[in-house]
């Protein structure tokens, strides 16, 4: 069991709260606690689950990571979160790690289509301007944003300019789960914005309380894009789901459990 408390700094906050974190960086985090993870053998990171139990306070948070299986093909890894102070747990994640096989012929060739490069999308900002000016600093603030549109569906690309922590590389896998927390807002308002192609000034009462990313390849970079996401929701519950590409192209899929308080 690997064991580490982190100070958030306030690049970690959330645009509702002065007191709160955002779940990219907590995202980002329990990634970096599954990957530290003393595997026998080099094994990749094909699905993590984060379910945030609480709002997460803006306080040093406890890490501990745990080992559940290790066979010789396939691993599943835990990480879970608390408050140093109490030891409140805040957040917890599952981790499926598979061999990476290279000279694999794939039985069923992903059928993807292509979606608007990086360098063909148009600036965008995530965050409007009366937000940005009025509202807490955090996570959000230090995201970078491009949007295109073709005739499968808009895409959004993104990037997050922060480090996790402090010293330490921040790899792709980690800042990948920390764009995957974007899922809904950004679904919901490329649902919204309708022709208008980005309406960074829509709110809508949605909260997603868990990100599960599947992983077809161990992703690279650090641009990373939602292309023609769904957003819907009965009775007080919703399902959040985006394809996810890198800038190699298809890289697997976003999917957000989603708790809507609209009348």
């Amino acid at each position: 069991m690997n064991d580490g408390v982190f100070s958030p700094s306030i690049h970690t906050g959330s645009p509702w709260s002065m007191t709160t974190q955002h779940g990219g960086p907590i995202n980002a985090l329990l990634m970096y606690g599954v990957e530290s993870a003393a595997l026998d053998t080099p094994k990749r990171v094909a699905r993590l689950s984060v379910d945030i139990l609480r709002p997460v306070p803006r306080e040093p948070l406890r890490l501990a990571t745990r080992i559940l299986r290790e066979g010789r093909r396939l691993a599943v890894v835990d990480a879970a979160l608390e408050r140093e102070s109490d030891g409140m747990p805040v957040a917890i994640a599952r981790a499926q790690f598979l061999q990476d096989r290279e000279d694999h012929e794939p039985l069923f060739p992903q059928a993807a289509a292509p979606i608007p490069p990086l360098g063909a999308t148009d600036r965008a900002d995530l965050i409007s301007e009366v937000r940005r000016r009025e509202g807490p600093p955090g996570f959000h603030l230090n995201i970078e944003m491009r949007h295109g549109t073709d005739k499968s569906g808009p895409t959004g690309w993104f990037t997050w300019s922060g480090e996790l922590i402090t010293g330490l590389t921040t790899s792709p896998a980690q800042r990948c789960a920390a764009i995957c927390d974007l899922a809904t807002i950004v679904s919901g308002r490329m649902r919204l914005s309708g022709s208008v192609g980005w309406d960074n000034k829509i709110r809508f009462e949605m909260l997603n309380t868990d990100t599960i990313i599947h992983f077809l390849r161990p992703p690279i970079g650090a641009w990373f894009a939602f292309h023609a996401p769904s957003i819907i929701d009965e009775r007080g519950a919703g399902i959040t789901q985006a394809p996810l590409y890198d800038e190699n192209g298809a890289l697997g899929r976003v999917v957000q459990t989603v708790a809507s308080n609209a009348p």
